[in-house]
Parts: structure tokens; C-alpha cells; sequence
């Protein structure tokens, strides 16, 4: 048996949708022999202070620091993408959080991962996420210092000059433990060293924060989307 972590780090919304997503894929993956905890860490809030969370192994919610982050929230949860100052900013400053406190846990319930997978609170798998970790954990298991990033980096630099150089994905990733860990901590690399020649944009903080950390990146074909309230892709 395969002991994994799902940590989802990042703004929560539609929690009525979402919360069912994950109930039902940590079910999932118990029926097929893993062993899974779930791991939450998002803003603190009206709305999220709120919600249920009982299925999580641990649930941590961030205060809103206000240099990072406009408070807008709605009533549903969603926030406007004009996050001040930088887009990504508060979303790897969670995944910093959320991998702080799941390292807290291990190390209290003494606990080893076989691999982890990042994720938004708001991801919806519009494939078999089951059986795709099925066919691929021994690979995720055995690359060391290596990030799984769907659909991989894309180069833009020469033909598409208009873009960030470094396009990706930043819903999801997978690795493993040590990985992960190395890859949360991203948001040091990022927002708090003096140089200012390191700053990532949207779609750009995954591939970025790998280079910066010598890991590796490996493209995964995992079909997703992000939950809105017309589930309309995103």
C-alpha cells in the first residue's frame, strides 16, 4: 500500500462542488489500495471560516496579509485574478503554508509519503486521476528531485514574444516527498530575495520555481479544469 498526500494549497471556492470532488477521489483511491491524507491550507475569511472540513487530515487557514493580497471576496468565495502585487504571489505563499504545516504533521505523527501531489482547492480531473496514479506512481516513486507538471514547460523564447518564456501549467503537480517539500519552498526563491531577478507571473511559477531549485520537470496528460459556478472551463 501506497502511503500519499494530497496538500491543496490556494484560494477555496465552491466548496459545495469541490468538497465532494475530494471526498469522493480520497474514497477512490482507498478502494484501490492508497493510503491518503488530505491536506487543506487556504485564506482565512467569512466564507471559509464557514466551511466543512472533516475530511481533511489537517486544515490550516492563512489571515489575509494585505501586502500580498486584495481582500474582494464574494459571497461564493471568488476572488477577482487582479491580485496585488504580483499574480502568483499569494498562491505559492499558501503552498509554502500548506507544505509547513503538512511537514508539522509528519513530523508529529511521525509520517512518511511516498509522494505528494499539489493541487488548487477548486481542481476538478476531467480524467481517471485514479488510474493514471495507478500506472504512474512507481515512476513518480523512483524520480527523485523531479516535478510532474501537466501537459509540461512549453520555451516561448523566439516565437512567441509576447509571453512569459516559460509557459506551464499551475493547477497541479506531483513528486515526492522530498520534492515537493523542495518545490513549496519556491515562494523564498521567488518573492523574498533582494536581486529582484527572480519574479514569476501567472503560468510561469511552476517551470520557474524548478529551475531555480534544480528540479527537474516531467509532462503528464492529466485533463483538468478549475470549478466555477457555471462549471465553465477555466
Amino acid at each position: 500500500m501506497n502511503k500519499i498526500a494530497i496538500q491543496l494549497s490556494g484560494q477555496i471556492r465552491y466548496w459545495d462542488k469541490s468538497y465532494n470532488d475530494w471526498f469522493e477521489l480520497k474514497s477512490s483511491l482507498k478502494k484501490e489500495g492508497f493510503d491518503v491524507d488530505l491536506h487543506i491550507c487556504g485564506w482565512e475569511d467569512e466564507y471559509t471560516r464557514k466551511l466543512n472540513y472533516d475530511i481533511f487530515t489537517t486544515s490550516n487557514l492563512i489571515p489575509i496579509n494585505k501586502d500580498i493580497i486584495i481582500e474582494n471576496s464574494k459571497e461564493n468565495g471568488n476572488w477577482s485574478r487582479k491580485q496585488q502585487p504580483i499574480s502568483l504571489l499569494p498562491y505559492s505563499y499558501l503552498q509554502y503554508w500548506g507544505s509547513r504545516y503538512r511537514r508539522l504533521y509528519q513530523k508529529e505523527n511521525n509520517v512518511q509519503y511516498d509522494f505528494v501531489m499539489v493541487a488548487r482547492p477548486d481542481l476538478w480531473f476531467k480524467c481517471d486521476i485514479v488510474e493514471f496514479l495507478q500506472k504512474k506512481k512507481q515512476e513518480i516513486i523512483e524520480s527523485k528531485c523531479t516535478i510532474f507538471i501537466p501537459h509540461g514547460v512549453t520555451n516561448s523564447v523566439g516565437y512567441k514574444p509576447h509571453h512569459p518564456s516559460r509557459l506551464c501549467n499551475d493547477f497541479m503537480c506531483l513528486g515526492t516527498e522530498e520534492s515537493v517539500n523542495l518545490y513549496c519552498n519556491g515562494f523564498l526563491h521567488s518573492y523574498l530575495q533582494d536581486s529582484k531577478s527572480f519574479m514569476s507571473t501567472n503560468h510561469t511559477y511552476p517551470a520557474m520555481t524548478c529551475m531555480k531549485t534544480n528540479l527537474l520537470t516531467k509532462s503528464i496528460n492529466t485533463p483538468m479544469k478549475l470549478r466555477r459556478e457555471d462549471d465553465s472551463i477555466m
